[in-house]
């Protein structure tokens, strides 16, 4: 085409289509979705440090944040980059609930006659533990007790559940029970049993909302854990500590898990799933294979086929999936690639599943925000690639040996725990003004992954 035609003005503009790319962000605690969030809007209102993302487009653009929803609390950026501006920035603190924020991107249209693209990208945040029930819907109380007990008594869950299963012992949960306590030592004992995996490294627990209840603090809805189930032939008495832990858990599904889904995943183009890997690396192999547990019963409910019972219930329409590593600042870059293979090792089978139900799906390694840099050291006489920041609680950036990532978490020598070592690292103070970003690793393709085909 005649390159004048771009410059040919009209006296109105040709509208053009607007479109909103909806997004879900997720991920379990302390895998970065709060920093993740604030960094890219960060970056996009910026737009200085996205070079990948400028050369694909080809398309120049600006960024603004919409007025907040008022059926949804808003993600607060603005107080969590107030806090990342400070002096002496610190992490922010993740957020317990749902939340929703709207991005517009406007781009300038190619010919002069058309008006601007608008694309708004609605991100909705929600803590992973919480995504974890969805697979609970599938199962009755019955049939989610067995399978929890189950896992318990697994070698390297039970000495983590030993004080609950010891609790359990000389109960009656079938007989008329008349002593409320005991129903709440019950919920307390199974809770601490899921605090201590939890802060073992483990991921996968359920249900999610005893480790992040949100809005449901102390909601007597909560208090029920999995039991036995009666010896064939008997039944439970209908004021026994059984049939009352039952009738909450059925209603804790009907009431909670059923209605937060149906309000907040109906239908999303992108789901990110943030990973911290690192954290996998540093706990060793057990923590691994759990991490990949619970993404599998994260994604076995969103499986996207039309024979998915999650599909028929909520229609759900998810056209991609990423898998994104955070704390890439935390390896030296030569590191990277080992970190991604990794991660790819962890998620194959679930990726497979989505490639062969037509889902894009990507894997990436990333940090949302830059709070080290590569240096050489030498250790034991050998230079070897280290990072060097400033430690949490410290004052002075000093260097660190992460340890070496296997090849492949087949390896027979696997990372035994302690063998890696995660570092805290304070974050690098943000930009003062909007129209400077934060430095960050891979935040533009990331981006990019968000937006590609649809702008």
């Amino acid at each position: 085409m005649l390159s004048f035609i771009k410059d040919i003005e009209l006296p109105f503009k040709i509208p053009t289509p607007d479109k909103t790319i909806k997004v879900a962000v997720t991920g379990l605690s302390r895998s970065g979705k709060t920093v993740f969030l604030t960094s890219l809007i960060n970056q996009l209102i910026a737009n200085d440090k996205l070079p990948y993302l400028n050369e694909k487009l080809k398309r120049p653009f600006i960024a603004r944040l919409l007025p907040p929803d008022s059926v949804y609390i808003r993600f607060d950026y603005y107080s969590k980059i107030k806090a990342f501006r400070a002096k002496d920035p610190k992490w922010p603190k993740a957020t317990k609930s749902v939340s929703k924020t709207t991005l517009q991107l406007e781009f300038k249209s190619e010919y002069a006659f058309l008006k601007n693209q608008i694309v708004n990208i609605e991100l909705i945040d929600y803590p992973g533990e919480w995504l974890l029930d969805l697979s609970m819907l599938e199962q009755s109380y019955e049939e989610w007790s067995e399978s929890m007990i189950e896992l318990a008594n697994e070698e390297k869950r039970y000495p983590y559940a030993k004080e609950w299963f010891d609790f359990l012992k000389g109960l009656d949960f079938y007989n008329r029970n008349n002593d409320e306590f005991i129903e709440e030592q019950l919920h307390d004992q199974y809770t601490e049993y899921l605090k201590r995996l939890h802060y073992q490294g483990y991921s996968f627990v359920q249900p999610g909302r005893f480790l992040e209840p949100g809005d449901m603090q102390d909601d007597p809805l909560l208090q029920f854990c999995p039991l036995p189930a009666p010896p064939k032939g008997e039944e439970a008495h209908p004021d026994s500590i059984y049939v009352h832990f039952k009738e909450r858990y059925d209603q804790y599904i009907q009431e909670v898990v059923k209605r937060l889904y149906l309000e907040h995943f109906e239908s999303f183009d992108t789901q990110i799933i943030l990973v911290d890997l690192l954290k996998a690396m540093e706990h060793g192999y057990d923590v691994f294979e759990d991490m990949h547990l619970s993404f599998k019963h994260i994604l076995k409910s969103f499986t996207y086929g039309a024979n998915n019972f999650i599909t028929r219930f909520f229609k759900l329409e998810i056209n991609q999936v990423i898998f994104a590593a955070t704390k890439a600042d935390h390896l030296p870059a030569s590191q990277h690639e080992r970190y991604k293979r990794l991660l790819e090792e962890m998620i194959w089978d679930l990726k497979k599943e989505l490639d062969v139900r037509h889902i894009d799906t990507e894997v990436t390694v990333f940090s949302a925000v830059k709070s080290t840099r590569d240096v050489k050291a030498k250790l034991d006489g050998k230079e070897v690639d280290c990072i060097r920041g400033v430690v949490d609680g410290e004052k002075e950036p000093s260097t660190h040996f992460p340890g070496m990532l296997p090849q492949s978490y087949h390896d027979d020598n696997f990372l035994k725990k302690g063998d890696f070592h995660l570092t805290k690292f304070k974050p690098i103070s943000f930009p003062l003004r909007d129209t400077k970003a934060v430095e960050h690793i891979r935040m533009d393709k990331l981006i990019y992954s968000i937006l590609k085909d649809r702008v």
